[in-house]
């Protein structure tokens, strides 16, 4: 304990025992006691050293303030750690009128005898720990002007006793754990100026009409609560409002017109709602308006040509919208903009050349709209511009060089365009820029060497374009690059032994190049490395041993190169591995033992289509999170007994080897059928061959989904160096159509008329296609429809089943390079919805621009049609009779896209729903069960181990439903 501390407390003590030796008043005699419940740290205590017991009275101590009289009227303690609670004995104070403890590290609660300090105008005990309710007793405040009680653990619902506090001016109660429904007494406040109760998420109801009576209010903040209905228009009445936010809440209704009446408004922060209708025309009479900020609403229509007359706006935010049409020439008046934000909506045209006019502009976001025409040069005029992104757009023309003129550029991005040309040289000499991302458009030419100078670049990405030439040396100088991503371009010669430079490194992606040479064993200094990809090039040599130096690793693909060797035990060191495929090479040598210690590998082990020899090691049973093994087209030998134990499996091919012996006697194994371990070896023989025959071969076409291509444009693309993936039922080839589009296509084995299809209705099998779009991470799920399409096709013709590319990712790819099952899950589900509405994620026929996935819950979950409406209506006449499977196919789809990583099912478990509702189905009578509506809760995937809901997900509406 400090000298300071114990000097205190033997004062305390002397007067405590001796109190008519000291001179000290009630009030301080008071202060000490409060004083003696401090918490003994040294910040506490020497904050206090002034509070000298031998004085008469507190009035010259720290923190106090008297009145002329000689009474404590003011107790100001802000940002020390004082602990303990509420300071009882200050409730004989009857003189104070400021009582602010703040950022003190209060507990407990707020005691109903707060009331008793009758004087008080100003109680601030903001950012402290206190719990319990706000006591009805600060109503008879009644000279109450300040109330601060915000940044505490209060519960309980706003008193109505606070409408008696009628001089209140300030009312901050925002990040508390409140409740209920804001109390129509807060009308009686007329003097009150700012009003905050947002942050408490269980705040629910309708902002009160009666807010209207608050005349002076300036500042109204309701944002991220349970605050649902119509903005009131009366809050047209609040001439003097200034800041209206009320975002992340639950709003629907139109933005009401009486709006315009707010004529001091210069913030208005309605996100994160659901608003609808179009955006006031009269928001252009607000002449202070600075920030507006309405994304992620349901907004349509056009941005106001009004919106000109804000002169005085420095942001606007309209992402996530869905308005139209073009910007208006209007904008060009605001001449002081910092922030123009209009991603994901249908806004069409040119980017305006006005735009060069916003000398202020630091931020452009553009991307997921409509805009076409060449991106205007004079953007080089704005010297501000940090960040500009105009992805997903239909831009072409060539990059300007003029871009490079914006020297605080930090980020741009202008992937999936039309944009042609080289990237120009000077937009690698920013030295502010750390992301550059240009990914699938038609960008040629060399990457040039001065990608050097730009040492600031934390992501570089250039995928899926037409850069040439080799790879620059001068990369291994972007010390600071996390990743590197030069995908499905036509790049050659040697990977530079200076990237092992790039010790920041998180992904290196070069699948689908013409890159050659070896491995180089720089990259063993790339320690932090999680995603290596070079897939689909010409690499040679060996598999590096120092790759094991690699522990970060949990994505390893090389497959389809021309690689040799041995694979190294080193492997069995990257412990954090969850897909390893070094399939399609010419990898001899046995599987080492040293595989089975990759206890994480969860995703994929592909070593297929290789000279590998010898058995599978016991220590492969050690991968009990195995969902997908692909040894086949081997030299393998020996039994299959190790694969009994992998419980997880959903996906397994052994086919085209030489193995021997009893099969497994688990589940998984007897659901198999015989043809995946024999007759599949000689038909995958077969089928190699016919390759080069197959103009002569008829084909059956089944696409996933309504595409613009025919079957011509895709049969001849069915070559060995496009194969991505195999399986016991056919082949997965990665191909381009003549519109640029990037599909999988599925080629099954050849069946008899006599014969059942080898792959059973929905079946779960995991086909890898690696990343065929720009996102980081793709796993695209075959599964087998062709009886859900056709369910009387059985034909000895080759069948192609499409799959769509575009859509399918997770939403934890957005913050996280992790790959799980549960990722793969949630793009099975994307499928499943993309086959049963026969619309792509994206489709231009979903209202309002929404993704698959928004579309689908929303129609299941406001059962605003007969559920049978989002089936693909085709599917409907061609296979009517199965309609209740499809429904309940489509609730696993639901289960399967759920947000939350782990409350979606597994694959394993979605093979088993979707196996039960065949089988539930298969002995129902088709066209009764259809009008009965689902019984069986099975059928109905009644399962509450993957949904919280106690009710079936989906069943079909009744036809007398309202």
């Amino acid at each position: 304990m400090s000298s300071n501390a114990i000097t205190l407390i033997i004062l305390f003590l002397n007067i405590s025992l001796f109190p008519a030796i000291s001179a000290l008043n009630q009030e301080g005699l008071a202060l000490l006691s409060w004083l003696s419940t401090f918490n003994s740290s040294f910040s506490a205590t020497s904050s206090f050293s002034s509070w000298d017991p031998t004085n008469k009275n507190p009035c010259k101590w720290d923190f106090i303030k008297c009145s002329k009289d000689g009474f404590v009227s003011e107790i100001r303690v802000t940002s020390i750690s004082l602990g303990g609670s509420f300071p009882t004995q200050l409730f004989s104070f009857g003189h104070l009128t400021t009582l602010v403890i703040a950022n003190a590290n209060l507990t407990g609660e707020i005691p109903a005898s707060v009331g008793n300090l009758s004087s008080l105008s100003t109680l601030d005990l903001s950012f402290n720990a206190l719990t319990g309710t706000i006591p009805a007793e600060i109503g008879k405040l009644s000279d109450l002007q300040w109330l601060s009680l915000n940044s505490n653990s209060l519960h309980g619902g706003i008193p109505a006793e606070i409408g008696n506090c009628s001089k209140l001016r300030e009312l901050e109660l925002y990040d508390n754990q409140l409740s209920g429904n804001i109390p129509i007494e807060i009308g009686q406040l007329g003097d009150l100026e700012t009003f905050r109760a947002g942050g408490n998420q269980d705040i629910r109801g309708e902002i009160p009409k009666q807010i209207s009576n608050c005349k002076s209010l300036v500042f109204l903040g309701l944002a991220d609560t349970g605050i649902s209905g119509e903005i009131p228009s009366s809050i047209g009445e609040l001439q003097n409002l200034q800041t209206l936010s009320v975002y992340t809440a639950n709003l629907t209704g139109h933005i009401p017109l009486e709006i315009r009446n707010c004529s001091s408004l210069e913030d208005l922060f309605l996100y994160e709602n659901q608003l609808s209708g179009i955006i006031p025309y009269e928001l252009g009479s607000f002449k202070s308006l600075r920030r507006v900020l309405l994304w992620q609403n349901n907004l349509s229509g056009g941005i106001p040509e009004s919106l000109g007359n804000c002169t005085s706006l420095t942001v606007i935010d309209f992402s996530l919208n869905s308005l139209e049409g073009e910007l208006p020439l209007t904008l060009r008046n605001l001449v002081v903009l910092e922030e123009l934000l209009l991603s994901d909506n249908n806004i069409s045209g040119e980017i305006p050349s006005f735009i060069g006019n916003f000398s202020r502009l630091k931020q452009v976001e553009l991307d997921n709209n409509k805009f076409s025409g060449q991106i205007p040069s004079v953007i080089g005029q704005l010297r501000e511009l940090t960040l500009f992104f105009a992805w997903q757009n239909e831009l072409h023309g060539s990059i300007p060089a003029e871009l490079s003129n914006c020297e605080k550029l930090e980020a741009i991005d202008l992937s999936h365009n039309f944009l042609t040309g080289s990237i120009p040289n000077s937009l690698f000499h920013l030295e502010n820029l750390t992301q550059l991302l240009l990914i699938s458009n038609q960008l040629s030419g060399q990457i040039p060497p001065d990608i050097g100078s730009c040492s600031s670049l934390t992501r570089l990405r250039l995928g899926s374009n037409k850069f040439t030439g080799q790879i620059p040396s001068e990369i291994g100088l972007l010390s600071s690059l996390s990743f590197l991503e030069l995908s499905d371009n036509l790049l050659s010669g040697e990977i530079p032994h200076e990237i092992g430079n790039c010790n920041q490194l998180e992904m290196l992606d070069l699948h689908r190049n013409q890159l050659q040479g070896a491995i180089h064993s720089s990259l063993e200094f790339l320690l932090g490395l999680n995603v290596l990809d070079l897939s689909g090039n010409r690499i040679s040599g060996r598999i590096p041993e120092n790759l094991g130096k690699l522990t970060s690793l949990n994505k390893l693909i090389i497959s389809g190169n021309l690689i040799t060797g041995l694979i190294p035990k080193s492997l069995g060191l990257c412990g954090d591995l969850q897909l390893l495929d070094i399939s399609n090479n010419r990898i001899t040598g046995s599987i080492p033992e040293e595989i089975g210690q990759l206890q994480g590998l969860d995703i994929l082990l592909n070593l297929s289509w290789n000279s590998l020899t010898g058995p599978i090691p016991d220590s492969l049973s050690n991968l009990s999170k195995l969902s997908t093994l692909d040894l086949s087209h081997n030299q393998l030998t020996g039994t299959l007994r190790v694969l009994g134990s992998l419980d997880n499996l959903v996906s397994l091919d052994v086919s085209c080897n030489s193995f021997s012996g009893p099969v497994p006697d688990t589940k998984f194994f007897r659901d198999l059928p015989a043809t995946a371990f024999a007759v599949i070896r000689i038909q995958g023989a077969t089928l190699r061959r016919n390759f080069d025959e197959e103009g002569e071969m008829e084909w059956t076409f089944t696409p996933f989904q309504k595409l613009n291509f025919s079957i011509n444009d895709i049969v001849t693309k069915l070559t060995d160096s496009n194969i991505v993936g195999k399986g016991c039922s056919g082949v997965v080839y990665r191909v381009e159509t003549p519109t640029k589009q990037v599909i999988a296509v599925k080629k099954l084995w050849p069946i008899k008329n006599d014969e059942t299809p080898e792959i059973d209705l929905f079946s779960a099998e995991v086909q890898t296609l690696g990343s065929i779009r720009h996102k980081n991470i793709v796993r695209l799920l075959d599964f087998g429809l062709a009886k859900l399409v056709n369910p009387s096709s059985q034909s000895s013709k080759d069948t192609a089943m499409v799959a769509g590319s575009y859509g399918y990712i997770a939403p934890e790819y957005g913050y996280s390079l992790r790959i799980t099952e549960k990722s793969d899950v949630y793009s099975y589900g994307v499928m499943l919805f993309e086959v049963l509405t026969g619309m792509e994620p994206t489709d231009h026929r979903i209202p309002e621009g929404c993704h698959i996935v928004t579309w689908v819950s929303s129609e299941i979950r406001e059962r605003k049609k007969e559920f049978t409406s989002i089936l693909d209506q085709q599917l409907l006449l061609q296979c009517g009779t199965r309609t209740p499977e499809m429904l309940q196919v489509l609730g696993v789809a639901l289960l399967c896209v759920n947000p939350s990583p782990e409350e979606r099912p597994t694959m394993k478990d979605v093979t088993a729903m979707l196996k039960e509702i065949r089988h539930e189905n298969d002995d129902l009578d088709k066209p009764n069960f259809l009008h009965k509506g689902v019984t069986n809760p099975k059928a109905a995937v009644h399962c509450s181990s993957f949904s919280t809901s106690r009710e079936p997900l989906i069943e079909p509406s009744s036809s007398s439903s309202s």
